[in-house]
């Protein structure tokens, strides 16, 4: 048994109520009488309460019992709160819709604070847009088999897919040419990681490999791990110098560039999670989970969230891994996503941003902003909204706007200045 596994873990828990809203309330509430429907199902309850908001004059809704509304400070945000349970939620419209990138479900996308997007469709389609209008800039060559994950360089104008052919494919987005192909996984690949500016990256697959590659010579530099198990996701932490990933690997290859203090995050469709020093090939700890993982983050220096099939939201500390900490919803939707939100409340980079707001994107449709403290007085929550149920795959920042891939086949784009306003 890896260090820190546990097979009777108890987790401590933390349930919140799962709101509801129309999802075109921001357009029915600025038509005069207009109306829009609006639920709560709160912890333990098999059934949702509804009630109604109406449009009364501009920037005044009304709010059937149980709720009264609290923030109409623009026409696409709206604050409600439950009289029962006491919380609040803050719905928050998008401020664009694209709809003319794809025509098909959106299974994966990125974006650069260089202003590019690149995001791929069911039909496999792989384009690159401008995130200020959604103009499709150039297509991508047709991949023959699906395309699971789409990732910009930090460049912007370098980007990388992978997906069910069991390639990684570099491409340039300026010429739209694959440039680099890397072969050597046996099973479909799942998820990516960019390592600091691009020279190495790495790979998860369902053949239960992380793979790390050298993409200036096109080539495989180690198989960090084989755990037997399929690997949904994952994603690099960088821990204080205070965690011991171990001595550095030796000897290493001169074409290995940035791995040192970095620790390789999985998410294990075998109900774990798994953490892997890359510069030490040293297998640090493995987990156990309530559900299957769909997807893992970093949320602090020393801190890390999975989101799991049955809806769980699980969140650890390296440095006292057992036991982790659970969030519920009174739904059990699965977990598909998880990102960081980047505007945190501790900001000073030298501290254990512990603190580190991140957003959960769910099966249902719903995207939801957490607060991992567990504070059993934090009562307000934030929805983005837009979603008529159906799953939300992806999301991405820029620093200044949020990004969603949904099965509708839209890309939704949200402000973050109006999530911190909702949120304070």
């Amino acid at each position: 048994m890896a260090e820190g596994e546990n097979t009777n873990t108890i987790f401590a828990q933390l349930s919140f109520p799962h709101f509801g809203i129309q999802c075109d309330w921001d357009e029915a509430l600025r038509r005069p009488g207009g109306t829009s429907w609006v639920t709560i199902r709160r912890p333990g309850q098999e059934t949702s309460v509804h009630g109604t908001l109406k449009y009364e004059k501009p920037n005044v809704v009304s709010a059937s019992e149980p709720f009264v509304v609290r923030n109409t400070s623009s026409t696409n945000v709206v604050g409600v709160k439950d009289n029962v349970s006491d919380f609040e939620c803050g719905f928050i419209a998008p401020t664009s819709i694209f709809s003319q990138i794809h025509s098909k479900s959106v299974v994966s996308l990125d974006v650069s604070e260089g202003g590019l997007g690149i995001s791929v469709s069911q039909e496999n389609l792989i384009r690159i847009w401008e995130t200020d209008t959604g103009n499709v800039r150039r297509t991508f060559e047709r991949n023959l088999a699906d395309v699971y994950s789409c990732r910009l360089f930090p460049s912007g104008i370098v980007a990388l897919t992978a997906g069910a052919d069991l390639r990684l494919k570099i491409w340039s987005v300026e010429t739209g040419q694959c440039a680099v192909t890397l072969i050597g996984h046996t099973a479909a690949i799942q998820d990516t990681c960019i390592v600091d500016r691009g020279r190495n990256i790495i790979s998860v697959s369902k053949d239960g490999t992380a793979r790390l590659w050298d993409c200036g010579e096109g080539k495989a530099l180690a198989t960090l791990v084989n755990c037997g198990a399929h690997i949904n996701s994952c994603a690099l932490l960088s821990p204080s110098s205070l965690f011991n990933l171990g001595e550095p690997f030796n000897p290493i290859s001169e074409r290995e560039i940035g791995t040192n203090g970095k620790l390789l995050l999985l998410a294990r469709e075998d109900c774990k999670v798994q953490g892997i020093g890359i510069g030490t090939r040293k297998d640090i700890f493995t987990a156990p989970l309530p559900s299957p993982a769909n997807s893992v983050i970093g949320t602090g220096l020393n801190t890390f969230a999975v989101g799991c099939q049955g809806g769980q939201i699980v969140t650890f500390d390296l440095r006292k891994i057992v036991p982790p900490k659970q969030i519920l919803y009174a739904t059990q939707s699965p977990i598909l996503n998880l990102l960081t939100h980047p505007r945190s409340p501790s900001s000073d980079p030298t501290t254990d941003e512990s603190n580190k707001l991140f957003w959960v994107a769910k099966a249902d449709g719903t995207v939801a902003l957490i607060n991992p403290t567990l504070k059993e007085n934090v009562k307000k929550i934030v929805q983005l909204t837009g979603s008529d149920c159906d799953p939300i795959y992806q999301m991405k920042h820029d620093g200044n706007y949020i990004y969603t891939a949904c099965r509708d086949g839209l890309i939704r784009k949200y402000a973050i200045n109006q999530v911190m306003k909702v949120y304070q």
